[in-house]
């Protein structure tokens, strides 16, 4: 009852989920229905069924999805979801002119093609998983899903200075030559091993 309590929790947290059910293709007695969220499927190596009207969708891959954390105790067999809080600000200057009182000057969504911009990108984390070093990074993606931009990773230990932090990062001369959406994203792992996953994203306009 609790799993099914989570993954309900978990599907109110995205601002689109939608399910189609399937007419003919099933797993034992149950239709299978494909899932998206905010217009993009699902992709999931068990998939996501209907039971008596409820969809039922594997734990770990949606929070995954939604750029949350699925961390397991082995020795109780608890599973505990922690969805970062990400705060994104891309501005012309973000200055700090006492510790932790920053100034913010003219932000920015909307550039031209073809320009060179510098810029600073403010991030605020609230919420983050307890661990002693959570990896992270900025990423910044062209219209075509390439990675354009990439910071040096960051290690944070949580579970010495406490779940939220706020962190800055400068990007010097980076020229926008196609048009369209750039993706600003903090990506998150926890320690050397895994995989990153978004955390955060803002757009930066091209036109």
């Amino acid at each position: 009852m609790k799993r099914k309590a989570i993954v309900l929790l978990l599907s109110l947290l995205a601002s689109s989920v939608t399910a189609a059910a399937s007419s003919n293709v099933y797993l034992g007695k149950y239709p299978i229905v494909p899932v998206e969220i905010n217009g993009n499927k699902l992709q999931e190596s068990t998939p996501s069924f209907s039971v008596n009207g409820t969809t039922v969708v594997p734990l770990q891959t949606i929070a995954e999805q939604l750029g949350a954390f699925v961390m397991k105790d082995e020795e109780s067999g608890k599973t505990t979801v922690v969805k970062p809080n990400i705060n994104m600000i891309v501005a012309a200057s973000i200055d700090e002119k006492r510790q932790r009182n920053y100034t913010i000057e003219s932000p920015f969504m909307i550039v031209s093609k073809g320009s060179k911009a510098s810029f600073d990108i403010f991030v605020d984390v609230d919420n983050a998983p307890k661990s002693d070093s959570l990896v992270f990074k900025l990423v910044i993606r062209n219209p075509s899903g390439a990675e354009e931009y990439v910071s040096y990773p960051q290690s944070y230990s949580t579970v010495r200075n406490g779940t939220a932090f706020l962190y800055t990062h400068n990007v010097k001369e980076m020229q926008f030559k196609e048009a369209g959406d750039y993706k600003v994203q903090m990506i998150m792992k926890l320690g050397n091993s895994g995989d990153y996953k978004v955390v955060g994203e803002n757009i930066i306009h091209s036109r």
